[in-house]
């Protein structure tokens, strides 16, 4: 066993609320920029959307996968607090796919799965992330962002 994997800590031993496994080579510079996506989505999950806006950064552009055009952070202030109101996340699950490090930005590639309840009914699904980060003052913050459904969810 090298010396970093006998040094690597686990999601638990982090404290990560929503995941459960992280790869045992990332450096510390990798878990610092996974544990504020790990926060990012707790605080929402947690319904605390006026933190959770804190680290979508003000110029923030991307595609959601419920719109056809570029969202903002305007636009997320908007969706974000109306999807929290009529869904509730009764389970959820982080899993990191990669992450490229360059400098103050960080490339990061992840799938979420979550068990959401609204007035539909309950029903899994999976999403498929690529986000940019950038470090700011207090935390690491999202500057680019494109998400689709995995076929998965789409079959249900």
């Amino acid at each position: 066993m090298s010396a970093s994997t006998q040094n690597a800590k686990t999601a638990q031993e982090l404290g990560l609320k929503r995941t459960s496994w992280i790869p045992e080579y990332w450096t510390q510079a990798h878990i610092d920029v996974w544990k504020n996506i790990d926060e990012h989505w707790d605080l929402l999950i947690t319904k605390k959307v006026d933190e959770f806006i804190k680290y979508i950064d003000p110029q923030m552009i991307g595609y959601g996968h419920e719109s056809p055009i570029p969202v903002d952070r305007p636009w997320l202030e908007k969706w974000v607090g109306f999807w929290t109101k009529s869904t509730n996340i009764a389970i959820a699950e982080l899993r990191p796919i990669q992450m490229k490090l360059h400098g103050d930005i960080a490339i990061v590639q992840y799938l979420i799965f979550t068990v959401e309840v609204n007035a539909e009914g309950g029903k899994r699904v999976i999403r498929r992330y690529t986000m940019t980060w950038q470090k700011s003052t207090d935390r690491w913050v999202v500057i680019g962002s494109h998400n689709n459904l995995m076929d998965e969810t789409l079959k249900h």
